[in-house]
């Protein structure tokens, strides 16, 4: 039985392959990436703080990026912000997404951040359960996106 294994970004292959497991996420849900937007999430991966790729077996099954979090344009080296957590279709409710956060929560560069923070829409159902099964919170704060819908911060913080 193949196994997942989580690895970071580091080449170009593994940049196409995230971005292919975004794309495959979104169009599932019924949004349809356009190649100006798969570019921007191109750069994103590939320029991030970390990013990570899991695979199954020799499969691309999910995807994690993340950078240090900054509030009020001061970046807070101890805290890190999600900025993306995609699982390709076919794997979601496999525990993949589960397993990116638990890697980001304990990176194999050694970062460790002390706390992880991430905005996710209001009504992302699948969102919110993958989170508050991972340790995170509601911190309270909310925004909305530039059509109106709102957003919700969730926040995890390392124990002890």
């Amino acid at each position: 039985m193949p196994r997942t294994v989580i690895t970071a970004i580091t080449e170009p292959a593994q940049v196409a392959a995230a971005v292919q497991v975004w794309a495959a996420a979104r169009e599932a849900v019924g949004g349809r990436p356009t190649a100006a937007r798969r570019e921007r999430v191109e750069a994103r991966v590939r320029d991030s703080g970390l990013a990570m790729l899991a695979t199954y077996g020799d499969k691309p099954a999910g995807m994690v990026v993340a950078e240090p979090y900054a509030e009020g344009g001061v970046v807070d080296p101890t805290c890190g912000h999600v900025a993306m957590v995609f699982v390709e279709p076919g794997y979601w409710g496999s525990g993949i997404g589960g397993a990116l956060l638990r890697a980001l929560q304990s990176p194999p560069d050694g970062t460790a951040w002390t706390r992880l923070s991430v905005w996710t829409r209001a009504t992302n159902r699948r969102a919110l359960r993958l989170y508050g099964s991972s340790g995170f919170v509601d911190t309270g704060d909310r925004s909305s996106l530039h059509e109106g819908e709102e957003i919700i911060r969730l926040e995890w913080r390392r124990p002890g």
